[in-house]
Order: C-alpha cells, then sequence, then structure tokens
C-alpha cells in the first residue's frame, strides 16, 4: 500500500489542510472528519519535535480512527492510509518522504524477524492465559490499549490519570475517536474505573511484551497486535472457529492479510499491509 499512501500524502500537501476528499466520503462524513481534526487540534498541543506523536498513531491509539460503519473493505484501508496522511502531516513534524516511510517499520518479510516474531508470540499466549480468558468472558470489554501505564484505552474511553474521554461513533462513518465525545473527571466515573480495574492486569503484561492493543474480533476470537502504523500491522489471532485465512482476506477491521502463518488449530500470526 506504500504507492497509494504517497500519493495520498502528495494530494495532501497539495490541494488543502485537509487533502482531497476520498470518494468514499459524503458532505456528511467530510464534515464529521472535519470536526474530528478540529478536536484533535484542540486535545495535542502544537510542538515542533518531530514525531513527538508518534505513539498517537499506534493501533488503537488516540489518532488511529476507524470508520465503524464502512462496509467496504477496500474503502477501510484506504482510509487507514488517508487518515495517517492528514493527521501525519499535521501531527509528526517530518518530510513527506519520512511520513511515507513510517509504516515500514511494522513490515517484516525475512524468516529471522518472523522466528523472533513467533518465539514473542508464543511467550506472551503462555504468560497471558488467565489474563485473556478474563477478557473473552467478560462481555464489557471488547479493546484494550496502552500507551503508557496511566494512558490507555478502554472499549471507547480513554483515560489518563486526571480526565476521561468517551467518544461516540459518528452518524454516518462511524468513526472512532471522533469529535463526538464526553468529558469524565475519574472519581466521578465509577463505572469506568471499574473497568479500567479489571484490565490492569492485563495490561500490565501488555506492557511488559510490548502488545499495542487487544480487541474481539467476535465473542470469541481475539486479535493481540504487538504494532503497527495505518493499515500495517502484525500480531496472533487466537480462539479462531473458522478456517484460517488466507493472504488477500481482510480482518475484522478491514485491513488485508499480507502474511499468515498457523500457530495452532485456532490461532495464527499475521502482517496485513
Amino acid at each position: 500500500m506504500f504507492k497509494a499512501f504517497l500519493l495520498c500524502c502528495i494530494l495532501i500537501s497539495a490541494n488543502s489542510a485537509y487533502g482531497n476528499t476520498p470518494p468514499y466520503f459524503t458532505e456528511d462524513i467530510d464534515l464529521e472528519y472535519r470536526k474530528l481534526l478540529k478536536h484533535a487540534n484542540e486535545m495535542l498541543p502544537k510542538t515542533d519535535k518531530q514525531l513527538a506523536y508518534l505513539p498517537s498513531f499506534f493501533p488503537f491509539s488516540l489518532l488511529d480512527i476507524h470508520p465503524t460503519n464502512f462496509v467496504n473493505n477496500n474503502d477501510k484501508q484506504a482510509f487507514a492510509n488517508f487518515n495517517f496522511g492528514v493527521l501525519g502531516s499535521r501531527f509528526l513534524n517530518i518530510s513527506e518522504k519520512q511520513l511515507s516511510n513510517l509504516p515500514s517499520i511494522s513490515i517484516c518479510k525475512n524468516k529471522k524477524c518472523t522466528k523472533e516474531r513467533m518465539d514473542l508470540i508464543n511467550q506472551f499466549l503462555l504468560d497471558s492465559k488467565s489474563e485473556l480468558e478474563m477478557l473473552r468472558q467478560n462481555t464489557n470489554l471488547y479493546i484494550v490499549q496502552q500507551t503508557a501505564p496511566h494512558v490507555f484505552r478502554v472499549n471507547n474511553t480513554f483515560y489518563s490519570p486526571t480526565q476521561l474521554i468517551t467518544y461516540y461513533p459518528t452518524k454516518q462513518a462511524g468513526f472512532v475517536p471522533s469529535g463526538d465525545y464526553k468529558l469524565s473527571k475519574p472519581e466521578d466515573a465509577p463505572n469506568l474505573l471499574a473497568l479500567s480495574e479489571v484490565t490492569k492486569a492485563l495490561r500490565d503484561i501488555m506492557a511488559k511484551y510490548n502488545v499495542a492493543a487487544i480487541a474481539k474480533a467476535n465473542e470469541e476470537s481475539i486479535n493481540i497486535i504487538f504494532g503497527g502504523i495505518s493499515d500495517n500491522h502484525w500480531g496472533v489471532v487466537i480462539n479462531h472457529k473458522s478456517n484460517i485465512p488466507n493472504s488477500g482476506d481482510y480482518n475484522h477491521i478491514g485491513l488485508e492479510y499480507d502474511i499468515v502463518r498457523k500457530v495452532s488449530d485456532s490461532s495464527f500470526y499475521y502482517q496485513t499491509n
């Protein structure tokens, strides 16, 4: 997807601060996205430091926007590149060429790095067995993401020591995060704090293995994302009850599998691109 991503960056810089409107954007979706951009500008103070906000682009972090109402997987994947091009050009303070090369940090094509990833996955699955089972059984949990020990996401709420911000999917595109949100103080949100507490052991072990995010694909299957930017993710899917997917198939958030390796009868390593 690098050529498409580079083209996106060029269009963004050549046309406007918001970039060319993608063909799958309606007028309403464009307005939702502009509202999201305004909110991001308000949330993140201006800095000249390069890559200061890079962790905000990691899977399911603050600037990794998901159009949850999009049906077409091609549109979902195209949007991942578009969004990274728009927000990356605004917040990362690097050149166009550097921006286009950033997603490659998540890509592994040789046997050595694949083996290292598989070894890490196997160790993580062994050490986190009880925490992952808790997540599977808890019907109130569907996303756990962690940027730092005290900065993390549970479902659609982002937690910090002084403030919680809960995002609501937009009506048309279903953008999450979005410009539609509610601010809370920790002491005023006991239900949200309870979710924070119940995920603490899982988040601790995620930090130990540098796992970026964990998301339920359905009632049984769990996607454990170790790293990624834009549409380039790598990780493992566990409790997979159907046939192992093939290269070219799409995952539950609309990203195309580039590499798939069987780990067990019900789990597989993957890389999207």
